[in-house]
């Protein structure tokens, strides 16, 4: 017998006048007032009908792997990403996604690691190596534009930070995150916006298609993505890795990871600041390497940093909602979800959940030790889950350690007394007002 999912309510206390409102003015505190009604809830929105709010591993497993072929990305990133550039690995669903994932696995394979850890390792050198004692950065941008030249080196082979392509593929991400985020304007409305994407992605796409037709002429490979993606369009026979769409992948690897894991950095060394036991320890490991750039081999020394990483992304998880939407009407739990529905599964009170990590709002982490066995595997999504899961995970991890290793090395950093973190969503989990930290030469 079917059963009616319970509906979900707005505190008569807030400000809010529905759903809708609540989620676009605070969704991580509209998010956490969700998951004290229940785990599996209705949320009414009006004419555009219902959307369901999930928040147990049991019901995340069933969206995002058990009966993942029944739901796929939402209908704004699908509309908005088509009218744009097309479909990619993250919009794509089907056989287009499959022939993405299998082509695009091997960037992401261990034999290409050590090129990745020496872009990573020279490019954190060069950051600190301009830090001076008593300055004041904002962590967020600083680790922005780490990421931004580690990354866009290790995909395109170019270091593009001070470059014009790199600065709109910046602005493109930025205004697209936007777009997808909110109501899905069709692209060929003359609006501000949509005018300003065009041209960026003009940009970009007459610079990436450039290298592309130099890369394949040359026949090199330049040990970055790019050269992997045109070694496999040589063997697909399939036809969908045409050259727009080797363009569209790098786009959407280089966008998937550099806010993600600009914000995770900060969010970190954030936390770091506040527990002094947490930092002190870390450092007894990290000295235990000496003084000189961190090696994968050094990385598979120092667990605590691993648990630190994954304790920072469980309480602070940049990506704090994973949505989908239903290809047809799904059966959970006798509960069923209509077909075209918007399912939101939330990282950010899927990690609080205090019947998995005990104490959930305290920084702990030793939980990714001593109760590592008792946590479910879709109870910890800092990378969502599944088949879908962040193809790039384990690039993200090995950048963020290295990262994180090397400036404790040398540097301890400090937020103002009277400084408190607030964290908001807008796409991203991010800082409110930036995050100041002072540097501190280590003696």
């Amino acid at each position: 017998m079917r059963q009616t999912i319970p509906t979900a309510t707005i505190p008569t206390i807030t400000k809010y006048r529905n759903h809708r409102s609540a989620m676009s003015q605070d969704i991580l505190g509209y998010l956490e007032n969700l998951a004290q009604q229940g785990d599996f809830l209705r949320i009414p929105l009006g004419l555009l009908g219902s959307a369901y709010f999930v928040n147990h591993p049991d019901l995340a497993q069933q969206v995002l792997l058990k009966q993942t072929k029944k739901f796929q990305k939402p209908f704004t990133v699908k509309y908005t990403a088509k009218g744009i550039f097309g479909e990619n690995l993250f919009t794509s669903d089907g056989e287009l996604w499959q022939v993405l994932r299998s082509i695009i696995s091997p960037a992401f394979n261990a034999q290409r690691f050590d090129a990745y850890a020496s872009i990573m390792t020279d490019y954190t050198t060069a950051m600190i190596s301009q830090w001076r004692t008593g300055e004041v950065i904002d962590i967020p941008t600083a680790m922005m534009d780490l990421t931004l030249g580690i990354t866009t080196k290790a995909f395109f082979g170019q270091d593009l930070r001070d470059n014009q392509i790199g600065q709109a593929i910046i602005g493109f991400i930025e205004l697209f995150s936007q777009r997808i985020s909110s109501f899905p304007v069709p692209s060929w409305v003359p609006i501000k916006s949509n005018l300003e994407m065009k041209r960026l992605f003009t940009l970009i796409d007459n610079h990436v298609s450039s290298i592309i037709v130099k890369r394949r002429r040359s026949g090199e490979d330049y040990g970055d993505v790019l050269s992997m993606l045109i070694k496999a369009q040589a063997s697909d026979t399939t036809g969908l890795l045409t050259d727009k769409q080797v363009r569209n992948e790098v786009l959407n690897l280089f966008a998937a990871g550099y806010e993600v894991t600009a914000h995770s950095l900060a969010f970190t060394f954030y936390l770091i600041s506040q527990h002094p036991e947490v930092e002190a320890r870390l450092l007894d490991e990290i000295n235990q390497v000496g003084e000189k750039p961190i090696t994968i081999s050094d990385l598979n020394q120092m667990p605590y940093l691993e648990m630190v990483l994954k304790e920072s992304m469980r309480l602070l998880p940049v990506t704090a909602v994973v949505s989908r939407q239903a290809t047809e009407n799904v059966v959970i739990n006798e509960y069923t979800i209509p077909k075209n529905s918007l399912v939101l599964i939330a990282p950010w009170t899927l990690h609080r959940r205090s019947d998995y990590f005990p104490e959930p709002l305290r920084f702990n982490p030793d939980r990714f030790h001593q109760y590592k066995d008792n946590i479910p595997k879709f109870a910890y999504l800092p990378f969502s889950g599944g088949s879908r899961i962040c193809i790039g995970n384990a690039f993200a991890m090995m950048q963020m350690r290295i990262n994180i290793a090397m400036i404790l090395q040398r540097f301890k950093l400090t937020v103002p007394f009277d400084y408190e973190l607030q964290p908001f969503f807008n796409f991203n989990t991010r800082p409110k007002n930036g995050l100041p930290m002072t540097i501190h030469a280590r003696g």
